[in-house]
C-alpha cells in the first residue's frame, strides 16, 4: 500500500508543469534563441565595422602610385607572371558605377557600358610599360566582358601559359574564361568557357596544375569561390550581414562538374595556394583558413579532391584578395581595415567628392604561424586595397585597389 502510494505521487510530479521561475521553460526559447543569434551577429559585425580600429600611414615612404591610360582603374586582383616583374591585372572602369557583390547600381537603362580588360604590366622597368591586352575571340565575350578574379596556369611540361578570369556580365550568367597568352603581341587568344550551375557568383579562382586533373584538350581544375548563395540583390545583402551560406567548390575540368570544397562561410573571398594547400578568406569573419588538399582516384580511375582544415587566421580587416608566395610559404593578404567608408564611399551620390577608404596588406607567415601588417594607407595615397603580392626576386610589394587608378609598387 506505501508503495502504491509513492508511485502515485512520483507520477504526479512527473506531469506536473515546470516551476513556473524556472528560466529555461520552453516557452522562453523563442525570445532566447533569436537574441542570441542576433547578439551572435553584432558581435562579429561591429569589429568588421572598423571603428575600433586606427589607420595610419605605415611602410608607405618606399611606395609609389603607377597610374597609366584612363580605363587602367578600378583593378580588382592580379596575377604575377612567371617572368619576374610583369602583373596581368583585372580591371573594370564601369565598376564605381556597377558592383554586384555590394549590390551597386547606378547605371541608367541602356547606357553605354565600356567592358573591363586584362592588362600585362611590366612594374621593373624604369620607365613601367602599361599595356591592354587585345582579346582575340570569335563570339560576343569581348563585348560583356566584366573580369574580377584572375589565375595564371603554365604548363610545367610546355611552359605554355594560359590566363584563367572570372567574368561577371552585368545581364547574363557568370563564366570561367581561359586565354592563351601572346605576350609578343600583346594578345589573349580565347581557349575555352566554363559556365555551371553551382558556379553562380564566382570571386576567385585558384587553379590546380596537376596532370591528372585536366580535361583532354588541357584545361586545368580549379577552386573558386561563390561570394553569396543568392543571386537577387536585396537577398544577397541580407545575407552578407545575416547568413553563413556562401562557398568555395571544386570544378573538375577531367568530369566537367562541380564538386563540394567549403560550405558555410561568412562572404567566402579570394582562394590563393598550390596543388597540396589552399587559402581561402572570410570577409565577414576577417579571417583565413588554411587546408590541405588531398586528391584520391575513384574505382574506375577518375580523380577527385577533399579539403581538411589546418589552420585559421585572424587579421584587423576585412580581408579580401589573397596571395600565396609558396617558396617562402607566405600568404599575402589584401584587405580593408574600415568596411563601413569602403560602403559609404561606393554608396555616394559622387564618390570622386568623398575621402578615398584606407588600405592595409598583412602577411601570414604560414611555418612560424605569425602575421604582421606590410603597409597600411590611410587612402591619401592609394585606398581600397584589395589584392598584394610579394615579387621576392625584385623586392617588391605589388598592390591593387577596388576602386583605385594603376598599381602601387612598393620597395621591401
Amino acid at each position: 500500500m506505501g508503495s502504491s502510494s509513492a508511485d502515485t505521487t512520483a507520477a504526479a510530479a512527473a506531469a506536473a508543469p515546470p516551476h513556473k521561475d524556472v528560466w529555461f521553460h520552453i516557452k522562453y526559447w523563442g525570445y532566447i534563441l533569436p537574441v542570441a543569434y542576433l547578439a551572435s551577429i553584432v558581435y562579429v559585425l561591429v569589429p568588421l565595422s572598423g571603428v575600433f580600429v586606427t589607420v595610419e600611414d605605415y611602410n608607405i615612404d618606399e611606395c609609389v602610385k603607377m597610374e597609366g591610360p584612363s580605363d587602367f582603374k578600378y583593378c580588382e586582383d592580379f596575377v604575377l607572371s612567371n617572368e619576374p616583374g610583369v602583373a596581368y591585372v583585372s580591371c573594370d572602369p564601369v565598376r564605381i558605377q556597377y558592383n554586384d557583390i555590394m549590390g551597386i547600381n547606378k547605371l541608367t537603362p541602356g547606357e553605354a557600358v565600356p567592358a573591363g580588360a586584362i592588362w600585362k604590366v611590366n612594374y621593373a622597368e624604369t620607365p613601367a610599360s602599361i599595356d591592354k591586352l587585345n582579346m582575340q575571340i570569335q563570339s560576343n565575350i569581348s563585348a560583356t566582358f566584366h573580369p574580377l578574379g584572375v589565375a595564371l596556369d603554365v604548363r610545367p611540361d610546355t611552359n605554355e601559359k594560359t590566363l584563367v578570369a572570372i567574368n561577371k556580365p552585368h545581364h547574363e550568367q557568370p563564366s570561367v574564361e581561359f586565354f592563351g597568352v601572346d605576350d609578343e603581341q600583346l594578345s589573349l587568344i580565347h581557349k575555352h568557357t566554363v559556365q555551371h550551375p553551382k558556379i553562380y557568383s564566382p570571386n576567385s579562382i585558384h587553379v590546380i596544375q596537376d596532370a591528372r586533373l585536366r580535361s583532354q584538350d588541357g584545361i586545368p581544375s580549379f577552386f573558386f569561390s561563390n561570394d553569396h548563395y543568392f543571386v537577387h540583390p536585396i537577398l544577397r545583402q541580407v545575407e552578407a550581414y545575416f547568413f553563413h551560406w556562401s562557398n568555395v567548390g571544386f570544378y573538375n575540368a577531367v568530369t566537367g562538374q562541380v564538386e563540394k570544397g567549403v560550405d558555410g562561410l561568412y562572404f567566402a573571398n579570394g582562394v590563393s595556394g598550390t596543388d597540396h594547400v589552399l587559402f581561402i578568406a572570410e570577409t565577414n569573419k576577417r579571417s583565413v583558413k588554411q587546408y590541405r588538399i588531398v586528391t584520391t582516384m575513384s574505382s574506375n580511375g577518375v580523380p577527385h579532391v577533399h579539403l581538411d582544415h589546418v589552420a585559421e587566421a585572424k587579421f584587423n580587416m576585412a580581408v579580401d584578395n589573397l596571395h600565396y608566395q609558396a617558396e617562402k610559404e607566405l600568404l599575402v593578404i589584401g584587405g580593408h581595415p574600415k568596411p563601413l567608408e569602403l560602403i559609404k564611399y561606393i554608396a555616394a551620390a559622387d564618390p570622386s567628392a568623398t575621402a578615398k577608404p584606407p588600405s592595409q596588406v598583412d602577411v601570414w607567415d604560414i611555418k612560424t604561424g605569425e602575421t604582421k601588417t606590410l603597409i597600411q594607407d590611410i587612402g591619401s595615397l592609394f585606398g581600397t586595397s584589395s589584392t598584394g603580392a610579394l615579387d621576392v626576386v625584385n623586392s617588391k610589394l605589388v598592390v591593387s585597389g577596388l576602386y583605385e587608378e594603376g598599381l602601387l609598387v612598393c620597395d621591401i
